[in-house]
């Protein structure tokens, strides 16, 4: 078992709190991405006066005639102002607004100066006064004040008072948030009021309703026997039933005696319930997370979570499981400037079963990136760090992370500059090939690599163009019952390039250089350890490429295209590197040491149909076919030969290459290579990805192989995914593995999701088998919910092992 242990604090919560109360915070997007505030409307502007401003206690009434401009929400013409649609979110949400009167009347109402002034204009089908001060207005009533906008069927206004009473359909909006119910008081001077059976959208999402709605402030709302959500059905698929609730806008909800419900049926209960009701990020309680293991029982999740700032914030995380478990964690993401971000995840679980004396096991990740460095470099840090190599297995939710053999760290520093490429890396990457201990484990670290590209460069006035690839590296390199030290390297490979364009349908290019490549150390006589001794390695490197003379002929109006160019061309090909040393005993850390010696040609014959869509679009490659032969001009290589090596021809196996191209979404390809020395195929690999309508796709892979000598079948795998849509919120994606030739399923993955306006269900199950020894099939299968605005609710995971013989 690989063990270290951990330095990481053990966080002290009190865990009996986060059952009294509970937030949800949209943090950077449910705590996991940055959301934008969100930019206020403009406030709506005042109209100006069409007709002369009547005394206080009159009012000026004029006809009103038909504009030709329907308005937005009534269907009816003249001239109102537009508002918000209505949401459709809450059960008393009024359907539509009052039915238009046919022959309504303009009206302008001035209020008194100790009242402020001011003067409040609309429509009305009739407008009668009880008193000097006191209008009634009757039948579609629309009255706007400053930026208050009111529908109903009749209002009562007390000029010297300025309160709104208003009946029937009653629907107010201020700015984004709008109010509607069955009847209205409303103090127009204040801009507070009360509405019965009413419901309100105060914030993007965020939707109440109750018995009673009361505005007691600029931002700031009541409800009593209620209803909160972020649906926006007749029937909430999720709510909050509340005794009484007071909502701060941009601020909080603070819910009392609140109920979750599904649909109609009760799922969870709390006395006092925090919720943000601002786009802004809200230090809190997060909602409790439930789930299961079957190896470590239920869970209870808790978080909380905690702004430090504009630029910093983090979470605390307390897992209670049933079989006596308990995981403990803490995510801190921080963005100091606009192109710096990054996150630190430290985790640890209390392993009752662990295999060491020490029963807790941990991760530990950051991740960052910036863009602010000078001269335009961009800088990565991916650092990553387990206990032991099993936690990938028995604790990652993640089925592509659970079946993860190597841990990867990284961190480096890039820039571009023209032709220039400076990269400057560390990097640590431990691979396991065995069973989970360190004796098993391929450590490889650059400590550091410094590595320069220059790109295809013309040289002054000259008709060369140089390349240039090299790198200076500190390497530690350990594998398991083998060699294990610290060394240097040093490679460097330069290229000259002349190309050579004689006529338009003929291209040739030359290239020549060299691959020199100083070892700090080297081998001894059994290869199992380092010697002390330096080596050198140079190789002569040499290329050539013909391609044509090419002929091509273009058509005009075929098979829907505007034009297609059909391309046949030869190519050749030759490519040299010299002979390497065999006497050198050289440690193999990447693919600058797994170098060969080469000395190939190639011959390949290649037709290609390229198409333009319209006249307008530019043209596409849809077609093309390849078929060659390479051949070496090493006798000591050759590149076919028997089992015994006792049959052997220079020239290589015949291969064939089509690709098919159809649409932008669409393609097919397929390889195969055909061994003349046994007449019989050696490898076949066939692709496929097809779109299919919005966001559909299908791919198929298979790959095969085989000994033409004897007509063994040496591997024959099957691969195919999809991602289809089904229905309008059911969507659906798998991948099946499967080795004919083994005669077992290597892997089942199968994810379904349903999405709806509020949340989202995900199952997942996979199952899968290693051919290694006894085949170990592992199977899980995983539920989650998720709710809009809140995040993961519910998470079910659970997985068995079994060993096959």
């Amino acid at each position: 078992m690989r063990t270290r242990r951990p330095n990481l604090p053990l966080l002290a919560l009190c865990l009996a709190l986060p059952l009294l109360t509970a937030t949800v915070s949209p943090v950077w997007g449910q705590a996991a991405q940055e959301t934008p505030s969100p930019t206020p409307p403009a406030e709506a502007a005042v109209p100006e006066p069409t007709t002369a401003v009547p005394e206080p206690g009159s009012a000026a009434v004029t006809p009103s005639a038909p504009s030709g401009t329907p308005d937005p929400v009534t269907g009816t013409t003249g001239a109102a102002t537009a508002t918000p649609a209505v949401p459709p979110a809450t059960p008393t949400m009024p359907a539509t607004p009052p039915a238009p009167v046919a022959d309504a009347i303009e009206f302008q109402l001035r209020f008194p100066a100790d009242q402020g002034g001011g003067s409040a204009a609309g429509k009305a089908g009739d407008l009668e006064y009880q008193r000097d001060t006191y209008a009634v207005l009757i039948g579609d009533v629309k009255l706007k004040y400053q930026d208050i906008d009111l529908r109903a069927t009749r209002a009562e206004i007390d000029l010297a008072t300025k309160i709104v009473t208003a009946t029937g359909n009653v629907i107010l909006d201020q700015g984004p948030r709008r109010m509607a119910g069955d009847t209205l008081t409303f103090d127009l001077n204040t801009k507070t009021g009360m509405m019965t059976n009413a419901s309100a959208q105060v914030s993007q999402d965020y939707y109440f309703s109750g018995t009673e709605l009361r505005k007691v402030g600029d931002n700031e709302y009541t409800v009593k026997d209620g209803v909160f959500t972020s649906c926006s059905q007749e029937v909430p698929d999720w709510s909050f039933r509340l005794s009484e609730a007071r909502v701060e806008v941009d601020g909080y909800a603070h819910i009392r005696h609140a109920s979750m419900r599904a649909k109609k049926l009760p799922v969870f209960y709390a006395p006092y319930l925090l919720w943000p009701v601002k786009s802004d990020r809200t230090s809190g309680f997060l909602i409790p997370n439930i789930g299961y293991s079957d190896r470590r029982g239920a869970l209870l999740g808790l978080a909380y979570y905690q702004t430090l700032g504009r630029s910093y914030d983090t979470t605390v995380h307390v897992d209670l499981f049933s079989e006596n478990y308990l995981g403990l964690g803490n995510d801190f993401r921080y963005r100091p400037t606009e192109g710096t971000k990054g996150q630190v995840l430290a985790y640890t679980v209390r392993d009752p079963e662990a295999p060491t004396e020490d029963d807790w096991r941990w991760k530990v990740e950051w991740n960052h990136e910036t863009t602010d460095l000078p001269f335009g470099m961009r800088g990565v840090v991916n650092y990553q760090d387990f206990s032991d190599f099993n936690f990938f297995r028995d604790f990652e939710r993640s089925f592509d992370r659970n079946t993860l053999r190597f841990i990867d760290s990284k961190a480096f520093v890039t820039g571009n500059w023209g032709p220039h490429l400076l990269n400057i890396l560390l990097n640590d990457r431990e691979t396991f090939v065995g069973a989970a201990t360190s004796e098993d484990t391929v450590q490889q670290i650059k400590l550091p690599e410094v590595e320069y590209r220059l790109r295809n460069t013309r040289l002054g006035k000259l008709p060369l163009y140089a390349q240039f690839l090299g790198s200076a590296s500190y390497l530690d390199l350990t594998r398991p019952n083998s060699y294990a030290g610290k060394y240097g390297r040093l490679d460097a490979f330069p290229q000259l390039t002349l190309p050579v364009r004689s006529v338009p349908w003929l291209s040739m290019s030359v290239s020549g250089g060299g691959r020199f490549t100083w070892y700090g150390d080297t081998l001894d006589e059994t290869g199992k350890a380092f010697s002390g001794e330096t080596a050198t390695r140079t190789l002569p490197f040499g290329s050539a490429e013909v391609i044509g003379p090419s002929v091509s002929r273009i058509y005009d109006n075929v098979l829907g295209f505007s034009k297609i160019k059909h391309v046949i061309e030869p190519r050749l090909t030759y490519n040299y590197l010299g002979d390497i040393d065999e006497d050198l005993d050289l440690p193999v850390y990447d693919e600058v040491d797994n170098l060969r010696s080469l000395n190939v040609g190639r011959a390949a014959l290649v037709t290609r149909i390229l198409a333009k869509p319209k006249a307008n679009e530019s043209a596409r490659e849809v077609f093309f076919f390849e078929l060659a032969r390479r051949l070496s001009f090493d006798d000591e290589r050759p590149l076919q030969s028997s089992q015994n090596g006792l049959t052997t021809t220079q020239s290589g196996p015949l291969e064939a290459l089509a690709r098919f191209t159809p649409t932008l979404r669409t393609s097919v390809k397929l390889e195969a290579d055909y061994d003349t020395l046994f007449s019989g195929l050696s490898a076949t690999q066939l692709t496929g990805d097809i779109g299919v309508g919005k966001g559909n796709n299908l791919s198929l892979s298979w790959f095969t192989s085989f000994r033409p000598e004897d007509s063994t079948t040496l591997s024959n795998q099957i691969r195919f995914g999809g991602n289809v849509g089904l229905f309008k919120n059911i969507r659906v994606e798998g991948q099946i593995n499967y080795d004919v030739e083994l005669n077992f399923l290597q892997q089942q993955r199968y994810i379904l999701l349903f999405n709806q306006q509020c949340y989202g269900l995900r199952l997942e199950l996979r199952d899968f088998r290693a051919s290694v020894g006894t085949r170990t099939r592992d199977k899980d299968i995983r539920f989650s919910l998720s709710l809009k605005n809140v995040g993961t609710f519910l998470d079910l995971t659970g997985r068995s092992s079994t060993a096959e013989p």
